[in-house]
């Protein structure tokens, strides 16, 4: 029995916002397959394929990893399991962005005390940004030797 409606590649892509590129890619990962392929070569995707595409979205959104997905994606398909597999996964990611928050709030805090450093209308010669800027990258050179 097939799973009606039929959508082509157009259709999944005005349904879900993602370009037809990120589709194909991701049937080319195999998270998405057709349902068949027509008699004018078109591929023809069913509500699965769209329900997929939309969860992967959403885990995208959530910024997981393409090998996360493809791991709860390969949970999904085992329903009887207990969830716990699936609980670890999103701590791990939960641990990762809080990783992720915690440097970006040095890079704020960094970026805060690079523009206080040039207060003043300057020319860009004398931009204290920039030197600053220059200086780090020297020092990095030289702690790399």
């Amino acid at each position: 029995m097939k799973n009606e409606p039929n959508y082509l590649i157009k259709d999944l892509a005005d349904k879900t916002g993602l370009s037809h590129d990120t589709i194909r890619f991701y049937e080319k990962k195999q998270l998405i397959q057709p349902s068949f392929r027509g008699s004018n070569n078109y591929r023809y995707y069913n509500d699965d394929a769209l329900k997929r595409l939309l969860f992967i979205k959403r885990c995208r959104a959530l910024d997981m990893t393409l090998k996360e997905i493809q791991s709860l994606i390969a949970l999904e398909q085992n329903p009887e399991q207990d969830c716990s597999a699936v609980n670890n996964l999103i701590d791990a990611h939960l641990q990762h962005v809080e990783s992720r928050i915690a440097e970006l709030l040095t890079f704020r805090l960094q970026l805060q005390q690079l523009r206080q450093s040039c207060s003043t209308q300057s020319t860009v010669d004398q931009c204290q940004i920039l030197k600053k800027l220059e200086n780090a990258a020297e020092q990095n050179c030289s702690a790399a030797k």
